[in-house]
């Protein structure tokens, strides 16, 4: 079996981890997730320019170890949401710099059931993902850049209510 660059694509309350989560399980990929990371080392709530930056930081560090775990011969799971298309397209560019086999699946929702998931998720008190209220959830709604079919996405999952 060929090693394999996932990307799952999705606003919150998506599905993206639960997808991940079967990915990873099923092809013993390894999984990385960036609220796992950002919220133990970091908490929950930061100014967005210190978000952003650490953010990077993370995603520079994960994308090191992804290549030595994809030169060992294990595919990896990116469960980050890539919202905007620019993130998508450095993945891409990433992955044809390194040769890599990159398979995006898009989690196409609809916003209101990604509410009920995200509202759901908040009851649980985890300390891996981060609580969103209404006005969280509206504001980001409205940065979330829904991919096109320009874009050459491997797979679309469709669950719209």
């Amino acid at each position: 079996m060929s090693v394999k660059v996932y990307a799952i694509c999705g606003f919150i309350g998506s599905g993206k981890t639960t997808l991940a989560n079967q990915i990873a399980e099923h092809q013993r990929a390894y999984r990385f997730s960036i609220d796992e990371w950002m919220i133990p080392l970091f908490g929950e709530h930061m100014p967005r320019e210190q978000f952003d930056s650490r953010l990077a930081c993370l995603s520079t560090l994960f994308d090191n170890a992804a290549l030595d775990l994809l030169k060992l011969g294990v595919s990896v799971i990116f469960d980050y949401g890539f919202w905007a298309f620019r993130d998508r397209e450095r993945l891409r560019s990433w992955a044809k710099q390194h040769q890599l086999d990159l398979e995006i699946v898009y989690l196409d929702v609809s916003f209101e059931r990604c509410c009920q998931q995200a509202k759901a998720r908040n009851q649980l008190n985890s300390d891996l993902s981060y609580q969103m209220s209404d006005e969280m959830l509206a504001m980001f709604w409205h940065q979330f850049e829904v991919p096109k079919s320009t874009e050459h996405l491997v797979s679309v999952i469709s669950s719209k209510e």
